[in-house]
């Protein structure tokens, strides 16, 4: 009932931005435009014509601007940026937070980017910016933010308090924790605003700091940003270099949409498709990204599946002489599939949160076969029974029983083993996906079977 009157609520908003477009009341669009969230406003102006959306970006606030362009997806910042030009661009990039500047600066090609970066009217957030574009993309450099407050640790508290007062309200700073470094900007110490307002006036902030400080490198992969801030329940977290010296800091609504992006990464590799393209160009951008993100695992699959076509092709003579031990294939392969899959999700996923450190692989893979072993021996017993009192044949129950069990064990093992290898060659252990597993599985059961089934011909006619 909330999700159906939230769609209606939507509907009436954009409705109401048309009709006020339409009817060119700009005093009254402009209000209402400046009102909005600029997380609702955003998916609404994406849906106008381009007139439409320059219309609305002529009327925002130049500080609503920002915020309102920062929550546009990327291919709508771009044409803006063609159809507005680069000088008004500037300026609305100006208001936004350097970090998701510098996303957007990041992704255009080098001549836009350098003709916007000389543009930039800030030259502090100029040269941020330029610091942070050399940064991997997915690394703790390439997400921090370098709008934050440090404090110097022979400051005194009063010195420190009114330092941190003017800043807050000068560049509108959100204060998480006071980080404090000497004077070479090493990272020293940390301070909350509570300590520092409690502090005696004369008292040097390094006399209140804590010293003891978790902190990530520039070069850590957001990953283990996220898990960082995770395990250790902060707001936010220093990144520092290999000198220590502090280049910016990670917060927690960061890590939110790291640990977004990154689900929606493992769930796309876990189905074969590529996380080379954004969730939002495979939903509703060209039809040739949706294809070229779909169809290589789908390619291998086919000449997975080809080759198994080709084994089941060679034992025709099989075939032909027991179709009824043929007709259980389909179960075999099913299954195998299925708990292999499981088993490489439950992996994966034991990886990506650490529960599953490489130095106990060894563990969990024979932990995982014990498992394997006993979930396929329950499947065996159930589907043996039923071969053999479907066809009256207790030799076709065991044979489908004994290939059963040996396929979900061996299943289970690709499905652990893969995975951790590829989290050991620092590869991403998500992309053991699912339709690799199952057409490795379907060659290999295939083989197996109809080879079992081939010498114990005699038994089953």
């Amino acid at each position: 009932m909330l999700d159906i009157m939230a769609v209606k609520q939507k509907i009436s908003v954009q409705e109401k931005l048309t009709k006020l477009l339409k009817n060119n009341k700009r005093e009254e669009l402009k209000d209402f435009l400046n009102g909005l969230y600029p997380q609702d406003l955003a998916p609404l102006i994406e849906n106008l014509s381009d007139k439409d959306k320059v219309t609305c970006f002529e009327l925002l606030e130049l500080e609503n601007s920002g915020k309102v362009f920062a929550e546009l997806n990327i291919d709508t910042q771009k044409d803006l940026l063609k159809i507005i030009g680069v000088e008004q661009i500037a300026q609305i990039i100006s208001e936004m937070d350097v970090d998701d500047a510098t996303d957007l600066i990041i992704q255009l090609p080098d001549e836009e980017k350098t003709a916007l970066l000389k543009v930039l009217p800030d030259p502090i957030q100029q040269a941020h910016v330029q610091e942070l574009i050399h940064y991997p993309p997915e690394s703790a450099g390439g997400i921090m933010s370098t709008d934050f407050l440090r404090l110097r640790s022979d400051m005194t508290a009063h010195l420190a308090f009114n330092y941190v007062r003017r800043q807050a309200a000068e560049y509108k700073t959100q204060i998480y924790y006071l980080y404090v470094v000497d004077n070479g900007n090493k990272l020293v110490g940390v301070i909350s605003l509570r300590s520092l307002i409690c502090a005696p006036l004369n008292d040097l902030v390094a006399s209140h700091m804590g010293t003891e400080i978790i902190t990530c490198k520039v070069t850590d992969d957001q990953e283990t940003v996220a898990k960082t801030i995770s395990k250790y329940d902060l707001i936010a977290i220093p990144i520092v270099d290999e000198e220590n010296s502090l280049k910016g800091i990670v917060t927690i609504d960061d890590v939110v949409d790291i640990l977004s992006t990154e689900t929606t990464e493992d769930i796309y590799q876990g189905s074969g498709i590529s996380d080379a393209f954004p969730s939002d160009e495979l939903i509703s951008g060209k039809v040739t990204y949706a294809v070229r993100a779909r169809l290589p695992w789908l390619l291998i699959t086919l000449i997975g599946e080809a080759i198994a076509a080709f084994i089941i092709a060679s034992y025709n003579k099989t075939i032909i002489s027991a179709p009824i031990a043929v007709s259980f294939m389909p179960l075999l392969s099913g299954l195998s599939g299925n708990v292999g899959g499981q088993t490489a999700t439950i992996i994966v996923r034991g990886l990506v949160t650490g529960d599953i450190e490489l130095k106990n692989t060894l563990k969990h893979i024979f932990h995982e076969l014990k498992i394997g072993f006993l979930i396929g021996s329950i499947c065996a017993l159930l589907t043996g029974i039923i071969a053999w009192q479907q066809h009256n044949l207790p030799s076709l129950g065991f044979i489908v029983a004994f290939a059963l069990c040996c396929s979900m064990t061996f299943a289970v093992l690709l499905g652990t083993t893969i995975p951790i290898f590829l989290q050991y060659i620092k590869k991403d252990p998500a992309t053991a996906s699912s339709p690799f597993i199952t057409t490795l599985l379907d060659i290999l059961t295939f083989s197996f079977y109809l080879a079992i089934i081939s010498t114990t011909l005699k038994h089953i006619r």
